[in-house]
């Protein structure tokens, strides 16, 4: 099995365990590339990008067609878009943490509730 399907197939183990996701759907996907989406509402999700050669990932929080919310990864070096101001870049210890799509989606989850949109 090729390194994408691999991921492609954790992404939607993962979203499976979480009851918010109402559905997944695979946007694009090439031999080294593949972005999905994670439904929440009809305008609400979380976008998933990664490029398994330049070993790049991008988790996004995307509300009313706003990233809200995001952890992105770039040849291991990972940041952070605080959802207090998700156009800045936390390069502190919390946002620097290389974090799985399991915790990103908990801090969704969290994120989510604490705004009332779950």
């Amino acid at each position: 099995m090729k390194a994408i399907d691999i991921f492609e197939a954790q992404v939607y183990e993962v979203a499976s365990r979480f009851s918010f996701i109402r559905r997944v759907v695979t946007l694009d996907k090439t031999v080294n590339t593949i972005k999905l989406r994670l439904y929440i509402t009809s305008e609400c999700f979380v976008q998933i990008y990664t490029n398994v050669r330049k070993k790049l990932i991008n988790y996004v929080l995307i509300f009313n067609w706003d990233r809200i919310y995001g952890r992105n990864c770039d040849s291991g070096a990972w940041h952070r878009h605080p959802h207090e101001n998700p156009d800045a870049h936390d390069f502190s210890p919390e946002g620097a943490r290389e974090v799985s799509l399991e915790e990103f989606l908990i801090e969704v989850q969290q994120i989510l509730e604490e705004a009332g949109l779950l």
